[in-house]
């Protein structure tokens, strides 16, 4: 399933965007979630941002996840090329992952004071 997404300025010039694809999620709604949340990962820290989208199942999934998470979500640092399986695997993957195209591509001139529009 595609996705795309662009960060427009506050003169509705396009400074940033994105097309990729994403495999295994057979919903557009999920397909929605994650063009928003690889739009969210390029903001810098304490960037304004408005996202807007077409697809009102995303914004009530959003707000959803946002006011009734139960998930108890616990983050595990482990040390590097210590041969721990998923670990291992996952720098793996991400090294072969480097010979295929970026979509992302960030200038560090992007102002923090300014309200970028995501569509």
């Amino acid at each position: 399933m595609s996705t795309g997404w662009m960060i427009l300025n506050n003169k509705d010039e396009v400074i940033l965007e994105c097309n990729s694809s994403i495999t295994d999620w057979p919903s557009f709604t999920c397909a929605e979630l994650g063009a928003i949340l690889s739009a969210i990962l390029v903001l810098q820290t304490g960037q304004k941002a408005n996202i807007i989208t077409n697809s009102q199942a995303t914004i009530d999934s959003i707000n959803y996840t946002r006011t009734n998470l139960t998930n108890k979500i616990k983050l595990v640092k482990v040390k590097g090329h210590s041969e721990v399986k998923g670990n291992e695997e996952t720098d793996r993957m991400a090294k072969n992952n480097t010979k295929k195209p970026t979509c992302i591509n960030v200038k560090n001139s992007q102002q923090k004071d300014l309200i970028y529009d995501i569509y």
